[in-house]
């Protein structure tokens, strides 16, 4: 018999004893044993959309939207993969999505979604954008909606707000107005070449223009104000100097139908200058208040039916305050079309550099929207038209036109950091939209067509996005530094270097969004306990319209935070906007 010798015995506990010990290593390793072994964190990727709704407002059925932007945030520690980004949905078919995010996110960084909206039918129309991804939460989605209009449909016949505050369309849907001022298309272009225009302005998601009925030499037409072709407006008179007010002549007013008409085809709002006060003033004095007040029928008369129309009275009226009669025969112009056109609003332009509509208590009960005119930092006037009574809408009407210097107190021609500047000071101090100007597009000089995609042109489709994702109508200047406590510079509304500006404005609806606007790098305190859920931030670039997260986002709405603007934007300017939006506030 073969006896297991005392040394193999040993040898079989030994590899016993190492199994055990292997097994209980590799336990512990895995972070299930309980020897308190080390774990290694997971990598997980999180994902935060802003905005979470977005709104088209009204579109005739067939032509398409300005797109507007949905930024995904991968907010996590891990890479986030992206299996589909879609429309679904009831009406998935009217809208349709680009997006830059490729098949990842890596963590901490984020991609744009770009979204427009192009019915197929009449009414509400509403879907989805989805997301399915490897995070919590997938898919992740977008409300989208908006409304289809015939071809046709009344849309564009503006009203005041209930409250006042703001323009809305014939649907009832707020009105974010986006002008730009060819004041002398009448004179200047051909029916072909207003359509080259005009399909250019809707394009770049421009909504309404500031065109001169009648057009002189001071706003970029010949001395005897004719149309392009030559038709004069009267048929009594050779040049503004002796035209006769009761002789319209309807070849020349056929000529505005069409333009009109043109522009309610673009989908384009027309802010109407019945007889411009920088060169027709004299013609008014010559004819009186009689013809000027029976002038107004006639205007009233032709075009109350038109919906695309907002009557403009005015252009650098600068005696107004200071000659009763100057004023009156104005008044008398636009209360004869009140007297026959019961549909649309009437504002005017009074005098340079600064003034708003309302100072003109003349004309208060014809008045419907209040127009400011400034060359300062916007926000001064902005506020002040927006804080006077009686309450009516408030836009931008004019400023620092692109390429020009009027006021010679820019260090050299308006560029697009001033123009941001005009735009945002202005929306976020109660103005329900503004007219951008462009000197090329206003006289449209010789080369105009070269400038219609300028640096200023270009960057209205940054504004538009941001503020179509929120519900910007109901955001009011915090006028009393509720939520930025400290940083937001010093106000000076009757500066016209407005490089130099320092000052931040800053809207919002007393709860759940907050919008702040800075033309210079600054750190700014917030007190997240006005707030009344946890804070989402982000830094929107105005140059390029992307959002920028915010390290330690969301925060709590509790106690004070400090946030720094990061910097040169896109254009190597200092302005950004901080955004600031409650958790599933949306818009």
């Amino acid at each position: 018999m073969t006896m297991l010798g005392k040394g193999s015995t040993n040898t079989l506990r030994g590899l016993l004893v190492l199994l055990v010990g292997l097994a209980f290593l590799s336990g512990c390793g895995s972070g299930n044993g309980r020897g308190g072994g080390s774990t290694t964190p997971s990598l997980e990727p999180s994902v935060r959309l802003s905005p979470t709704s977005l709104t088209f407002g009204s579109q005739t059925v067939g032509t398409a939207s300005a797109a507007q932007t949905v930024t995904l945030n991968n907010t996590g520690n891990g890479s986030l993969d992206l299996t589909s980004i879609a429309i679904t949905g009831t009406n998935a078919g009217d809208f349709a999505e680009t997006n830059s995010c490729g098949g990842s996110v890596a963590a901490g960084s984020n991609c744009n979604i770009s979204v427009a909206f192009s019915p197929s039918a009449s009414g509400s129309r509403t879907a989805s954008l989805s997301i399915t991804d490897d995070a919590s939460g997938s898919p992740q989605t977008v409300t989208l909606a908006g409304t289809g209009t015939s071809t046709g449909a009344i849309v564009l016949l503006l009203k005041a707000s209930s409250n006042g505050r703001y323009l809305v369309d014939q649907n009832g849907i707020p009105f974010l107005l986006m002008g730009d001022a060819p004041q002398s298309i009448m004179g200047n272009l051909t029916p072909g070449l207003m359509a080259t225009y005009m399909a250019d302005r809707q394009a770049r998601g421009f909504n309404a223009l500031w065109v001169n009925l009648l057009c002189t030499t001071s706003t970029g037409c010949n001395a005897s104000g004719t149309a392009y072709d030559g038709t004069a407006p009267f048929t009594s008179g050779s040049s503004p100097a002796n035209y006769d007010l009761a002789t319209p002549n309807s070849a020349y007013f056929a000529e505005v139908d069409a333009m009109l008409k043109l522009a309610a085809a673009y989908g384009l709002v027309v802010f109407l200058d019945p007889i411009e006060t920088s060169g027709w003033l004299g013609t008014l004095e010559n004819n009186g208040p009689t013809k000027a007040y029976n002038y107004g029928v006639y205007l009233g008369n032709r075009y109350k039916n038109l919906p695309n129309i907002v009557w403009m009275s005015g252009n650098d009226f600068q005696t107004w305050s200071s000659s009763s009669s100057d004023n009156n025969l104005v008044y008398q112009v636009m209360l004869g079309i009140a007297s026959a056109d019961k549909n649309h609003l009437q504002t005017i332009e009074l005098n340079f550099q600064f003034s708003y509509s309302n100072q003109d208590t003349v004309l208060r009960n014809v008045l419907s929207l209040d127009l400011v005119y400034t060359y300062g930092e916007t926000y001064g006037e902005t506020l002040e038209a927006f804080n006077s009574s009686p309450t009516l809408p408030v836009f931008l009407g004019e400023a620092d036109y692109e390429y020009e210097n009027n006021t010679q107190n820019l260090p050299g021609l308006t560029g697009v950091y001033v123009l941001r500047e005009q735009a945002y000071w202005a929306i976020l101090s109660g103005a329900t939209g503004q007219i951008y100007g462009n000197h090329y597009t206003w006289t449209f000089a010789s080369g105009w067509q070269s400038y219609l995609d300028s640096p200023g042109a270009l960057e209205i489709q940054y504004i538009n996005p941001l503020f179509s994702g929120l519900s910007w109508w109901t955001l009011v200047p915090d006028q009393s530094h509720q939520v930025v406590t400290a940083g937001y510079g010093t106000a000076n509304g009757s500066n016209e270097n407005l490089t130099t500006a320092t000052y931040c404005t800053t809207a919002w609806d007393g709860s759940t969004t907050a919008i702040t606007y800075c033309p210079a790098s600054t750190t700014l305190t917030v007190d997240l306990a006005v707030f009344n859920s946890t804070v989402n931030a982000q830094w929107y670039d105005p140059s390029n319209g992307t959002y920028h997260s915010i390290s330690g986002s969301p925060f709590a709405n509790s106690g004070t935070q400090l946030f720094t603007s990061p910097g040169k934007n896109k254009d190597g300017d200092p302005d950004w906007v901080l955004v600031l939006k409650t958790s599933g506030s949306g818009g």
